[in-house]
């Protein structure tokens, strides 16, 4: 096949991916990224894209494990990535055999995920605000701890999508699904507050965060908010909105939350994604046994 040809087939598959699959402009970003890697490998073996073949398939793991350069998580991304393409080439008759079928994801080593404390979600819910920068920041907080959400999904929330009354968020999640996540009394009147000052300083606006030019909030100023919060507080673990969600994730399985609840108000498509939080609720388990195991039990009891 001719390189434009294998050029709109690759298009074609972007398509798919924004239109058919809901997928977001991020994700399509890295299938594009992971693609164009193995094209440059296969290019080393004057082979062209469609063209290629199990064996092929093959050499091209050894090039990407033998380099000690990727991760495992990015090996098995750009390995996904390349199974989800021919799997929409097989599926539309362009290639005669997905040459990754057989090709197994590497074993990933378990990592925990970073979780703060209660206490210190306390130490960093009770800092002050007193002007409009520093009450979007606690309100941002807030409400990524009350819900758990991911820092895209927050960031693209309008002001129409939260019902302050009943204490609820619209949030559109991955591949474009809708779920409701809500959040606490403490949190609905700092909402309440935070919009006063922000519409007296630049009216309604489309996005519920903005930036302290009016504009909406970007992940970039984001990760320096975060990170000039963790130098307030002294922190030495890592602080992102990633680890507020994993927090919020541990903190419901910890007082008892079902993790099929947990998993709908992530938004996670499948429970195993949900379940790495069943390994940093340990404390919740021990407390079990030493209320329900005879011998776990205290003797003076």
């Amino acid at each position: 096949m001719a390189t434009n040809d294998t050029d709109q087939v690759v298009q074609a598959f972007f398509a798919y991916l924004r239109h058919i699959k809901g997928s977001s402009e991020k994700t399509i970003l890295a299938y594009g990224s992971d693609l164009a890697r193995l094209k440059e490998f296969l290019q080393t073996m004057d082979l062209d894209l469609m063209e290629m073949a199990p064996a092929d398939a093959r050499l091209y793991v050894r090039h990407l494990t033998g380099e000690n350069t990727y991760s495992e998580s990015s090996v098995n991304r750009m390995l996904s990535s390349s199974r989800s393409f021919f799997a929409y080439a097989l599926k539309h008759e362009l290639v005669k055999v997905n040459p990754f079928s057989l090709i197994s994801l590497r074993r990933s080593r378990s990592t925990l995920p970073t979780v703060l404390t209660v206490a210190e979600v306390v130490a960093l819910l009770s800092l002050s605000y007193e002007d409009f920068p520093s009450t979007r920041n606690m309100l941002l907080f807030s409400l990524l701890y009350d819900s758990g959400c991911r820092i895209s999904e927050m960031l693209s929330v309008s002001e129409e999508d939260v019902q302050n009354g009943s204490r609820q968020i619209r949030i559109t999640g991955k591949g474009k699904k809708v779920r409701y996540v809500f959040f606490t009394e403490r949190t609905q009147r700092l909402i309440t507050y935070y919009l006063s000052v922000k519409h007296a300083r630049f009216g309604r606006t489309e996005y519920l965060f903005c930036s302290d030019s009016g504009k909406q909030l970007p992940q970039s100023t984001v990760g320096s908010i975060f990170a000039r919060y963790k130098q307030t507080l002294g922190w030495q673990k890592s602080f992102t909105p990633h680890v507020l969600r994993h927090s919020y994730a541990t903190h419901m399985l910890d007082n008892g939350s079902d993790i099929r609840l947990v998993q709908e108000l992530l938004g996670h498509a499948s429970i195993s994604t949900t379940q790495i939080y069943t390994h940093v609720s340990q404390k919740r388990l021990a407390k079990v046994y030493a209320s329900c195991h005879p011998h776990g039990r205290k003797q003076n009891e």
